[in-house]
């Protein structure tokens, strides 16, 4: 079956354009993203740590990283 829409994070398509609206997409969360303890963005900041915006799937009351593992429990029926 062909699809017409294709998710950019799951099916992504081969263009430079994409890939830099989400580069700039986390660049500009990057300094909202939580840090933990106070200070602790400033800590990050000092040794040049990256924060790193990571996808996550919800399905069942139940987290996954992993896209394949999100569909496979929802085409189980497992909740």
């Amino acid at each position: 079956m062909n699809h017409p829409y294709r998710h950019p994070l799951v099916d992504p398509i081969p263009d430079r354009a994409i890939e830099l609206k989400l580069e700039q997409l986390a660049a500009s969360y990057a300094r909202q993203a939580a840090a933990g303890p106070p200070g602790a963005r400033a800590e990050l900041d000092r040794y040049d740590v990256p924060v790193i915006l990571q996808a996550v799937y919800e399905w069942g009351g139940y987290r996954y990283s992993n896209a394949s593992n999100a569909i496979a429990a929802a085409k189980r029926g497992t909740k």
